[in-house]
C-alpha cells in the first residue's frame, strides 16, 4: 500500500491502534528546479551527443571534404612571395648641419640629426612613397600593366614588357598557343571590346603591341618554352588597385625612423624590382626636388648677396667720405671734446683780458708818475706787475739795476755828482729803467695780439659746434644705413652658407638600410601550407559541427516511446 491509499490516522488513537508514524523508506523525495535543471542538461547534452553520433557519417563527410577543399586550394593557388626593403629617412639633416656650422655650434648639429625628425614629417615622407607619381612611375617603368598568369613564376623568362605611352588603357587577356615550330599563335580576349592588332604567329624574339604595351617574346622560347602563355593586360585603375592591395609603406614601430616597404606578387624577381623601382622613383623625386628647390634658392640669395654687397660698399664709402670731410667719427665725444676746448679758451681769453687791461691801466699809472718820462724811477713799478715779476728777463734787468745803484752809492761817498763815473753810473741805471719800461708796452701788445687770435679761434670754434648737429644727423643717418646694410649682408651670407650645404648634402637625407632581395622560392609569403592546414582543420570541425546542430534543431529530438 502506498502512502497514498494510507487511511487517516486518528491523533488521539480512539481506533485502538498506536499512532501511525510514517517509514523512512515509505517518505517521498521531491526534487528542487537547480536540481532539475542540472538533470535536464546532462540528459539534453548527451541525447544531442547521441543525435551527433548518429550523423557521424554526414559530419565525417563535411569534415573531409572541407578539409580536402582547403588542402587542394593551398596546393594549387599560385603562391605570392615578398620582398622588401628598409629606409632611413632623414628630416632636413643638410639644413641642420647647415644650420650649427653658420652658427658655429657643434652640440646643435647632432641634435638636429638625431632628435629633429617629427612624425608629420614622417608621414609626408610615407605619403610621397603611397603617391601616385610614384606609384605612375613604377607602373610606367615596369610595365606592372602585362600580367603573366600562366606559367607566372617569373614573367621575365617569357617575355619582355614596355609601356609606349601610358595614357592608352586597354583591358584584356592574351594567350599564345605555342605551335610545332617554336612559334606562339596569339588569340585575344577583350574585355573591353578594344581589338588590337596581332599577327598570325609571334615568333621568339618578336615583338607586338597591344594598346600602349609592347611585348617581345624572349628569345630563349626558341629552343623550349611552355605550351601555353597567357598575358592579361590591365587597366590603370586595376593596376592602381593591385599595387595597392600588394604594397605596403608603413613606419616600423618603437617609435624608429626607419620605413618598411614590402611587395607580393607571385614573379620573385617582380616583386624584388617593384621594391627597388619604388625606392629608385622615390630618391630621384626627393632628390630632384630639393635640388631644384636649393639651386633657386643658392641663385636667389647670391643674387641678393651680389646686391647687398654693392649697396653696402657704397654706403661705406660715403660714409667714409662724409667723415673725412666733416671729421666727425664720433659725434658725442667730438662735441663734448669742443665745449670743453671752447670752455678752456673761453676762460684763458678772460684771463689775457683781466691781464691786459691791469697792465693797460699800470702802464697809464706810471707814465702820470714819471711825469711824462722825465722821471725814468717810476717806470720800476712795472717790475711788481705778476706776470713780469716771474720773467727772467725782468729780473735781469731788476739785478741789474740794484748793483748800479749799489756801486753809485758806494762811489758818491767819494764823489761829487758831477763826477764821470759817477754820471755814467747815473746814465746806465737811466736806461735800465727806460729799458725795462719799454717791456710794459711790448708786453701790452703781445697780450692784445694772443687775446685777439684766442678770441677768433673761440667764435671758429662756436660756429663749428652750431653747425654739429646737422653733421651729426647726417652722419647718424649715414652709419645708420651701412650698420642695416652690413646687417642684411650677413644674414643672406649665412642663409646662402646653409643652402649651399643642404644642396651638398641633399642626397644623404634618403639611407637605403635593407636593400630588397629576393625571396626563396620555398618561402612563399601566401598562402603559408601549415597555417592553411591548421586553418581548414579548424574550419572542417566548425563547418560539420555547424550543419549538425543545424539538421539538429531542423528535424527536432525523436520523440521517446
Amino acid at each position: 500500500m502506498t502512502a497514498a491509499n494510507l487511511p487517516p490516522s486518528s491523533p488521539s488513537g480512539a481506533a485502538g491502534g498506536t499512532p501511525a508514524v510514517p517509514a523512512v523508506s515509505d517518505t517521498v523525495y521531491t526534487p528542487g528546479p537547480q536540481s532539475l535543471y542540472v538533470a535536464e542538461s546532462d540528459e539534453s547534452l548527451r541525447a544531442l551527443g547521441r543525435r551527433m553520433l548518429r550523423r557521424r557519417w554526414l559530419l565525417g563527410g563535411i569534415v573531409a571534404t572541407t578539409f580536402a577543399a582547403v588542402a587542394v586550394w593551398t596546393f594549387t593557388r599560385t603562391p605570392r612571395y615578398r620582398s622588401e626593403a628598409r629606409l632611413r629617412i632623414e628630416s632636413e639633416t643638410a639644413a641642420g648641419i647647415a644650420d650649427g656650422l653658420a652658427g658655429g655650434a657643434v652640440a646643435p648639429v647632432a641634435g638636429s640629426l638625431l632628435g629633429s625628425f617629427t612624425n608629420d614629417e614622417l608621414s609626408t615622407e610615407i605619403a610621397i612613397l603611397q603617391s601616385d607619381r610614384i606609384s605612375d612611375a613604377t607602373i610606367d617603368s615596369l610595365a606592372l600593366a602585362v600580367r603573366v598568369l600562366d606559367p607566372a613564376a617569373s614573367r621575365a623568362r617569357v617575355l619582355a614588357a614596355r609601356i609606349l605611352d601610358p595614357s592608352i588603357d586597354i583591358d584584356g587577356q592574351l594567350t599564345l598557343q605555342r605551335q610545332a615550330d617554336g612559334a606562339y599563335r596569339p588569340e585575344w580576349n577583350a574585355y573591353d571590346g578594344s581589338r588590337p592588332v596581332l599577327p598570325a604567329r609571334l615568333a621568339p624574339g618578336s615583338s607586338v603591341r597591344i594598346g600602349g604595351a609592347l611585348l617581345t617574346l624572349s628569345p630563349t622560347l626558341h629552343g623550349a618554352g611552355p605550351a601555353k602563355i597567357v598575358v592579361r593586360i590591365l587597366p590603370r585603375y586595376q593596376v592602381h588597385k593591385l599595387l595597392d592591395k600588394r604594397l605596403s609603406i608603413a613606419r616600423q614601430e618603437g617609435g624608429s625612423r626607419l620605413v618598411e616597404i614590402s611587395y607580393e606578387d607571385p614573379d620573385r624577381v617582380l616583386a624584388a624590382q617593384v621594391v627597388s623601382t619604388l625606392i629608385h622613383e622615390y630618391v630621384t623625386y626627393s632628390t630632384g626636388m630639393a635640388r631644384t628647390e636649393d639651386t633657386t634658392t643658392v641663385a636667389v640669395l647670391q643674387g641678393q648677396v651680389d646686391s647687398t654687397g654693392r649697396r653696402l660698399a657704397i654706403a661705406e664709402q660715403s660714409l667714409r667720405g662724409f667723415e673725412e670731410q666733416s671729421r666727425l667719427v664720433a659725434p658725442e665725444e667730438q662735441a663734448s671734446a669742443q665745449i670743453k676746448r671752447i670752455s678752456a679758451l673761453s676762460a684763458h681769453v678772460d684771463e689775457i683780458s683781466t691781464e691786459r687791461n691791469a697792465l693797460a691801466r699800470m702802464l697809464a699809472i706810471i707814465d702820470q708818475r714819471s711825469k711824462g718820462g722825465s722821471d725814468a724811477a717810476a717806470y720800476r713799478q712795472l717790475a711788481t706787475f705778476p706776470s713780469l715779476i716771474t720773467n727772467r728777463a725782468i729780473q735781469d734787468l731788476l739785478q741789474s739795476l740794484v748793483d748800479l745803484e749799489n756801486k753809485r752809492s758806494q762811489l758818491g761817498v767819494r764823489r761829487t755828482a758831477n763826477n764821470d763815473e759817477y754820471r755814467q753810473l747815473t746814465d746806465r741805471i737811466t736806461q735800465i729803467e727806460q729799458q725795462l719800461y719799454s717791456v710794459g708796452p711790448q708786453y701790452l701788445e703781445s697780450l692784445d695780439q694772443e687775446l685777439r687770435t684766442t678770441a677768433q679761434t673761440v667764435a671758429g670754434l662756436t660756429d663749428t659746434l652750431r653747425t654739429m648737429p646737422a653733421e651729426a644727423m647726417q652722419y647718424g643717418r649715414l652709419l645708420r644705413d651701412r650698420t642695416i646694410l652690413e646687417t642684411t649682408y650677413i644674414a643672406l651670407q649665412k642663409q646662402l652658407k646653409q643652402a649651399q650645404l643642404r644642396d651638398v648634402l641633399r642626397q644623404n637625407r634618403v639611407k637605403i638600410v635593407d636593400a630588397p632581395r629576393i625571396a626563396n622560392a620555398e618561402d612563399p609569403a601566401y598562402p603559408k601550407k601549415p597555417v592553411m592546414l591548421l586553418v581548414g582543420a579548424v574550419l572542417a570541425i566548425v563547418l560539420a559541427l555547424t550543419v549538425g546542430l543545424f539538421v539538429d534543431l531542423w528535424q527536432g529530438p525523436k520523440p521517446a516511446i
